[in-house]
């Protein structure tokens, strides 16, 4: 239930903001707006404004919205015919430069929103996580390619990487690329030699609930963990097999682990088996049987749980907090838009071409599910969320199929070009294909978000 509010949360602020874009362009233009929509199908609550005549209307399908302008859906089979009965203030007695901006005044909001939202978020403070490797998993892409912990990234072919964020985009640039790209790193957290690496991600594929450091093998560093157990959970199987703060994991199921990281990876891979635990306590090895448990974590997923902590040394400097007045603030949230805006246009191409798996298309569920948990970790972190979506959307309106906002441009380029619209007979077929298109992208994202949970 909190994840559906949160869902009409961010969706109703979305679409208003999108179509309250298309709204304010069609006034300034002197178009009449007819009705103003949040969701689709049956009205649930509609206000007609005496002065303008427009109807604000709540309705009943909350996974959009729209504007209906006067005379926007004329045909134009007999131009003449059509324009002689068209008024001053519709839609279509307008310049293709006025109807081209009150078309892509939707997206535009969106990435105003992006934009206005990241910059709130700036100013609240922004901590970031020094990009540098805290673990290298075994036989990994990044361990061919020579990482070692606590590397400290520098540059990704040639562009400064300053965080997390920055090498994840960069490295989805690369997947399906076949060629060997440079990664300089500085080892001893960026205070010792400096070394320049090369990767090749041509052959990998990016699934969903993965992320692409998991898929080359790098986790980030959050300070020295070693393979003491600092904590105990009550009641957990850790406890019940009478395993102790302090106690040092020598081995699990035989195989000795030399950092924190192996003892996670044993307990995730355990399919929830028994492992046999050698730890040293007190200068003596001692033996034990640990059963994990089922826990189901916020994203839904059902993973092994122990119930032990490790004992982490805090790095000075591993983690930047830095305050921004408004000027920066907002300058970083033009280059988070960009960012963004740069890793959607990618993640799309790479759908297309098979590098990015097409189960990482995901519906409302997985919307919802984003928003409360995004909630949960805090007020920045919501809003953080919610300018990532806004940024997705205003996008992904512009491509151009013709339901979307990006096809309707289309549409006016062509009229600009050979100064007459398409026929109304190709805008109606190529408008169902894409209809058809959209739903089937639809049914498809919703399909993936109930697999996701089974």
């Amino acid at each position: 239930m909190a994840s559906f509010l949160y869902l009409l949360v961010c969706l109703g602020i979305l679409v208003t903001v999108h179509e309250l874009g298309h709204f304010l362009a069609a006034r300034a233009c002197g178009v009449k707006v007819l009705r103003f929509s949040i969701g689709f199908g049956q009205i649930l609550y509609k206000y007609t404004s005496k002065k303008t005549g427009c109807e604000y209307a709540i309705s009943a399908i909350p996974l959009g919205g729209y504007v209906k302008m006067e005379g926007e859906n004329t045909p134009s089979e007999d131009e003449d015919s059509a324009s002689s009965k068209l008024s001053a203030d519709s839609f279509k007695s307008k310049s293709v430069l006025q109807r081209a901006i009150i078309i892509f005044a939707g997206p535009f909001f969106n990435i105003v929103l992006a934009l206005f939202l990241f910059t709130v978020v700036n100013l609240m403070g922004v901590s970031n996580l020094t990009p540098v490797v805290g673990d290298v998993i075994p036989d990994s892409a990044a361990s061919v390619s020579g990482f070692k912990n606590y590397d400290r990234i520098i540059e990704i072919d040639g562009v400064k990487t300053k965080s997390w964020q920055d090498i994840g985009l960069s490295l989805i640039s690369e997947i399906g690329s076949d060629r060997n790209f440079s990664i300089k790193v500085t080892s001893d957290f960026g205070k010792g030699q400096s070394r320049d690496l090369k990767m090749n991600l041509g052959a990998f594929t990016l699934e969903r609930d993965s992320s692409v450091l998991d898929l080359v093998g790098l986790r980030p560093c959050v300070g020295i963990a070693s393979t003491k157990i600092r904590t105990i959970v009550k009641d957990s199987p850790a406890q019940k097999a009478f395993l102790k703060s302090g106690d040092i994991i020598k081995k699990i199921d035989g195989v000795e682990v030399d950092s924190w990281y192996r003892i996670q990876d044993a307990i995730s891979h355990s399919d929830f088996n028994e492992l046999k635990f050698v730890v040293l306590r007190d200068g003596d090895l001692y033996e034990t049987a640990v059963k994990p448990e089922a826990k189901t974590i916020k994203s839904g997923k059902t993973v092994p749980f122990v119930g032990i902590g490790a004992d982490v040394t805090p790095v000075e400097g591993l983690i930047e907090v830095v305050d921004y007045s408004l000027g920066p603030a907002f300058v970083k949230a033009f280059d988070d838009c960009l960012r963004m805006s740069k890793m959607v246009l990618v993640s799309i191409y790479k759908l297309f071409n098979g590098s990015i798996s097409s189960d990482n298309i995901s519906g409302p569920i997985s919307i919802a599910k984003g928003a409360s948990e995004s909630a949960g970790l805090g007020f920045a972190s919501f809003l953080t969320y919610l300018a990532l979506i806004s940024v997705n959307l205003g996008i992904f309106n512009l491509l151009p199929v013709p339901v979307l906002d990006g096809g309707q441009l289309v549409f006016l380029g062509y009229e600009a070009v050979m100064k007459k619209e398409p026929s109304a007979q190709v805008q109606k077929i190529l408008t169902l294909i894409g209809l058809t298109l959209l739903l089937s992208l639809m049914v498809f994202a919703i399909f993936n978000d109930i697999r996701s949970i089974f």
